[in-house]
């Protein structure tokens, strides 16, 4: 069993978030979803903290380890890109 899951944090009324959560289940990956509609500082200062400015705002979380993805196309390229051990740091080919 992993402890890895993704963290969104989104509006309701976006489509992109909306976007985010359906890849998320047709990857069968789990996550949670925080809903900023009603927080707009606790929003802008996290826009802030991770200078992005649009949401989703996408974390992959692990154990105490957090990686910031950014949005759904990151999010996207994200799952698209070849995982693996080393990758082109010795010759695995």
């Amino acid at each position: 069993m992993s402890n890895t899951y993704f963290h969104v944090f989104a509006k309701k009324r976006c489509k992109f978030c909306s976007n985010t959560v359906k890849l998320l289940n047709e990857q069968g990956k789990e996550y949670t979803v925080t809903y900023c509609d009603k927080a707009p500082t606790a929003l802008k200062n996290l826009k802030s903290v991770c200078e992005w400015q649009t949401v989703p705002i996408i974390f992959e979380m692990s154990g105490d380890a957090e990686l910031f993805i950014g949005g759904f196309t990151e999010l996207k390229k994200y799952f698209d890109k070849p995982k693996g051990r080393g990758e082109g740091t010795d010759g695995d080919q």
